[in-house]
């Protein structure tokens, strides 16, 4: 049986809507960009996660930097966990800061103590990380810590569509969230982004900087600005994806529900199980191994039994990559362990009950042979 690492899903019902509004685009000679379609995805994903506005994007990146920017942190600093997507620490880069890493917890988000311990004078923000879709509900301590200490908390949700912790949805428990749409996430445009917010300010001038800076969208620009905009096919796709989030995640649920009963027991690993209190999408299904190494268990699970895993997340903690060398400051060493010890199953809304239990079985008939 073959499991491929990761399938999107676009329905026949689907296909057919995106390509005849496609055609009602292109008909009407409309803009292709900055258009109806944006607006209507912008105004549908504000309602859908309970947040007065979005701002779509051309990537999560580019929603990244547009929040930092709008925060002014150039000059500043800004707490960043090692364990996330190179692009969080380019963003604070390229928006004029300083990532200061920080390490993580044992559900691989950012540790508040550790996060605490980082902020100093010239902090700007925070920005924590729902990693694999899981808000940790330690958001709630590193929000308290921002606004004890006057700081902003800014979160990275680009695996958390549709995610929550009690009955806040990820990109409102701060002052702003940054979404991707990248094709391996739980809902795709193939690339694109959408910036999540209830602050006024905050919403008008990421509208701006996302347009180049265009002030009344004339030629006059009184800031920097870059091109950031959403092409009007990416956001019908969106349409359509947003409106099967809830089945999508239902879906993933199931399936994780799986993995957590087949997977019961065995010492040679650990899944990573979410706090009940919280919606979890499973982005990622994480398990920590015990003993094999995530390689080994990589190459195994592809050679015996053509089952591909899902891309690590993440497997090298950035203040250990080259890129960020001149910013590393010390070991971080729960996400060094916790960064080598771990792998992703599986998991999207096509992937059947019978593919699901027989990655579940493949793998612990591959971990059986290591001892204890």
């Amino acid at each position: 049986m073959k499991v491929p690492a990761q399938v999107y899903d676009f329905s026949p019902n689907d296909i057919d809507w995106i390509t005849s509004e496609l055609r009602r685009l292109l008909e009407s000679k409309g803009f292709l960009t900055m258009g109806k379609y944006g607006e209507q995805f912008e105004q549908e994903f504000a309602r859908y996660h309970g947040a007065r506005y979005s701002v779509a994007t051309n990537s999560g990146t580019a929603a990244l930097e547009i929040i930092l920017r709008t925060l002014n942190v150039a000059g500043g600093e800004v707490v960043v966990p090692t364990n996330t997507f190179a692009a969080t620490a380019f963003a604070v880069i390229r928006a004029g800061a300083l990532p200061i890493f920080a390490d993580i917890q044992q559900d691989m988000t950012l540790d508040p103590a550790d996060a605490e311990k980082r902020v100093r004078a010239n902090t700007r923000a925070i920005i924590t990380v729902h990693i694999g879709g899981l808000v940790s509900p330690a958001t709630r301590r590193l929000a308290e810590l921002c606004r004890t200490r006057n700081i902003f908390l800014m979160e990275d949700a680009a695996h958390a569509h549709g995610s929550a912790l009690g009955g806040e949805m990820a990109g409102t428990l701060g002052i702003a969230g940054a979404f991707s749409f990248f094709s391996t996430k739980v809902m795709t445009t193939g690339e694109g982004g959408m910036i999540l917010t209830s602050d006024e300010g905050v919403y008008r001038r990421a509208q701006l900087l996302r347009d180049q800076a265009k002030v009344g969208g004339a030629n006059y620009h009184e800031t920097l600005g870059y091109n950031w905009r959403m092409p009007e096919m990416q956001a019908i796709m969106g349409l359509a994806q947003l409106r099967r989030l809830d089945e999508f995640i239902a879906r993933r649920q199931y399936i994780a529900a799986i993995y957590d009963r087949e997977l019961d027991g065995i010492s040679q690993l650990t899944p990573l199980r979410p706090a009940a209190c919280l919606r979890h999408n499973y982005y990622k299904y994480f398990v920590i191994l015990n003993g094999p190494t995530p390689q080994r268990i990589k190459d195994e699970l592809k050679r015996r039994y053509d089952i591909a895993l899902a891309g690590f997340t993440y497997e090298l903690p950035l203040h250990q990559q080259p890129a960020f060398r001149d910013y590393a400051q010390g070991s971080l060493p729960v996400a060094e362990d916790l960064c080598r010890r771990h792998i992703c199953l599986p998991i999207y809304p096509s992937l059947t009950d019978a593919q699901a239990r027989y990655v579940a079985q493949s793998l612990r008939e591959v971990v059986s042979s290591y001892a204890d």
